[in-house]
């Protein structure tokens, strides 16, 4: 039988006799505490009616001396409370189970408490207790006192009857608690001996045989590949000795393979992680490859100790040699230049396949010189993102053959190259950008500078300086709402707060310059990030204060060039009528001299209203510049009063 279902079967019957075991333990013990359990709480259940009843009588007692001393009759109503309590509690015993013993402790206390009830009712019926019936109240209590005390005495006597019914049963759990432990004995006796009888077998069965695979494991990992394990049997240990025996030869053919195999692939990833550390380092392009260039030399082996870095021109037409070690001068004069698809580097550009030959080189697309006659080549593609940026070239030793391993590391050491020309690349890029941007910003015909998410002034340009007056120091970190009158900078502070949006629209702001004159500047603005955070806002700017005072010079001028037109027409459309009607009543008051005082006085107010319009047509005529006054609140008028036109 295999060793499993041994174990499956010795474990299944160990644990089916601990449980049967148990489970009969477990009913005993449950049995016997549920009848421990049932008896305390009788017990407890008698003790606190007892000590209840105990309590009301001393409070009836109590009652009747406080009777026999005050007379009040509020002592009635507490003793007919506390008589009716006895007499539950004495009805509830009467009917619990209770032993012999406790039934005629109860029968004596029902007996003796009836005739203290009696007693205690005649008291109370007495009229005058305190006057004309205190002696035989007195003698009625003195009779009560005595029944009180014999009752605490019964009471005492049933108390110590339930303590011997306690401590019975204290000495039953104690037989209880010594059957529980002689069964749980039995237990630890039952489960020690399934343990030894199952270490045994575990000993013969398993221990043994582990014992030799262990053995065998420690000689294997020693490096004795030749050790053969004693596997004798059927069992499953043994077949697991056999497999192993199996496995040692097989790792004794693979062994010599798989370390020489691990130490190409460590030199392998050293050279990579070399190359890796010197393209962090800082310098320029050209010190950097040229450095690469020597550790991978270094690193490899099997290679000549020359090579050089060919890197593609801006229009993709050449290679050009950037960086070369152990080249002669003649051979790097003649071939620092070539052309895509030209010789063996030209091809491997061309294509992005790393090229490899062997011995002598006979390939015919090798067609420029030769490095000290025919040699081995490796030319590997410097590339990223399937982008071709140049070609590193080596020359293995002509005994050297490279495996699948040799060329895939050197094409990672090609990515590696790509990847740091095109940092390089794209930080002389960024680095050119970032200097015209500032050259641009500062040499701006526009009025530029930022300020942080606060309104504090962070940058500004050479404009900027000379439309404030201030110097740069004096402008950088000072809050832009500073230059700003009152509503100016309440509007500042909304846009700052984002309450008010620029929308890519023009805002005009009153900014206060340095010599205390004010300038009015029309500027737009957009929100600056850095990772997705808002930092700031960019400002461009124009002075517009001549651009204003010219608005309002010719709104001016509009204004004067109506005024003239309605002049002209008022020339003709009032002055005529006009004329009419002045004739008509200077006639009225000459030829008319018996007309009434009134109507004169009426005749000659209007005749005076018409010379006046008739004068300010005149002064319309030759208004020239516009003057106004107030006319209401919020309202101006053209004053054509004397000195109010010139």
């Amino acid at each position: 039988m295999k060793i499993h279902r041994m174990l499956i079967l010795f474990v299944g019957a160990g644990m089916f006799v601990m449980l049967v075991i148990t489970v009969i333990a477990l009913r005993g013990m449950t049995a016997a505490f549920s009848g421990t359990t049932e008896g305390v709480k009788h017990i407890s259940l008698e003790v606190q009616k007892v000590w209840r009843i105990e309590r009301e009588i001393a409070d009836i007692s109590m009652v009747v001396h406080d009777f026999l001393i005050s007379g009040d009759d509020r002592a009635r109503s507490s003793y007919l409370q506390s008589k009716d309590a006895v007499r539950s509690m004495l009805a509830e015993m009467s009917g619990m189970d209770l032993k012999q013993r406790d039934m005629e402790l109860l029968a004596s206390v029902i007996d003796d408490f009836g005739i203290l009830e009696r007693k205690t009712d005649r008291i109370f019926s007495l009229r005058d207790p305190v006057g004309a019936d205190r002696r035989l109240a007195t003698n009625l209590m003195i009779e009560v006192d005595g029944l009180v005390r014999w009752l605490q005495r019964d009471i005492e006597r049933y108390k110590a009857e339930s303590a011997d019914q306690m401590d019975a049963l204290v000495v039953q759990l104690q037989g209880i608690r010594d059957g529980v432990n002689a069964r749980f004995v039995l237990i630890v006796v039952v489960a020690v001996v399934f343990l030894m009888a199952f270490g045994i077998y575990l000993y013969r069965a398993v221990s043994v045989p582990l014992g030799r695979l262990r053995s065998g494991t420690e000689e294997v990992s020693r490096g004795n590949l030749a050790y053969r394990i004693d596997a004798a049997g059927v069992s499953d240990v043994a077949m697991i000795a056999e497999r192993f025996n199996e496995m040692a030869g097989k790792l004794r053919r693979s062994y010599d393979d798989l370390e020489q195999r691990l130490l190409s692939r460590t030199r392998q990833l050293d050279a990579i992680t070399s190359v890796a550390l010197v393209l962090r380092q800082a310098g320029n392009l050209r010190e950097v490859l040229h450095n690469s260039l020597l550790k991978v030399l270094d690193s490899l082996t099997g290679m000549e100790p020359w090579g050089g870095i060919f890197l593609c021109d801006e229009r993709g037409e050449h290679l050009v040699l950037v960086a070369h070690v152990g080249l002669d001068k003649e051979f790097v004069r003649q071939e620092s230049v070539i052309k895509m698809g030209e010789c063996l580097c030209g091809h491997a550009a061309a294509t992005g396949d790393i090229l490899y030959t062997e011995g002598e080189c006979e390939d015919p697309r090798h067609t420029r010189d030769r490095v000290g006659g025919g040699h081995p080549h490796v030319i590997t593609p410097i590339k990223t993102h399937d982008r071709i940026l140049g070609v590193l070239v080596l020359y293995p030793e002509k005994q050297a053959k490279l495996g699948s391993s040799d060329l895939q590391m050197l094409e990672t050491i090609g990515l590696q190259l790509g990847i740091a020309v095109e940092n390089a690349r794209l930080y002389g890029e960024v680095k050119e950008s970032g200097e015209r941007y500032g050259d641009l910003f500062e040499h701006s015909r526009d009025i530029l500078f930022t300020i942080d998410r606060e309104g504090r002034i962070t940058a500004v340009n050479e404009a900027a300086v000379r439309f404030s007056g201030y110097a740069k120091d004096e402008l950088l970190g000072r809050m832009v709402t500073d230059f700003l009158g009152r509503d100016d900078a309440q509007g500042a502070r909304k846009l700052l707060a984002g309450e008010r949006g620029m929308g890519g629209s023009f805002i005009e702001f009153e900014v206060a310059k340095r010599d205390g004159t004010t300038a009015f500047l029309e500027i737009s603005g957009r929100r600056m990030h850095r990772q997705g955070e808002f930092t700031g806002f960019q400002v461009s700017g124009r002075d517009v204060t001549d651009q204003k005072e010219l608005r309002r010079l010719l709104v001016k001028v509009e204004r004067l060039a109506a005024i003239g037109q309605v002049s002209i027409a008022m020339k003709h459309e009032v002055n005529n009528p006009l004329t009419t009607v002045i004739g008509n009543i200077e006639l009225l008051l000459d030829r008319y001299e018996a007309l009434p005082e009134e109507i004169r006085a009426r005749l000659q107010t209007a005749l005076d209203n018409a010379l006046r319009i008739a004068d300010i047509v005149k002064k319309l005529e030759v208004l020239r510049e516009e003057r106004t006054v107030d006319y209401l609140q919020g309202v101006k008028m053209t004053d054509l009063k004397e000195g109010g036109i010139s």
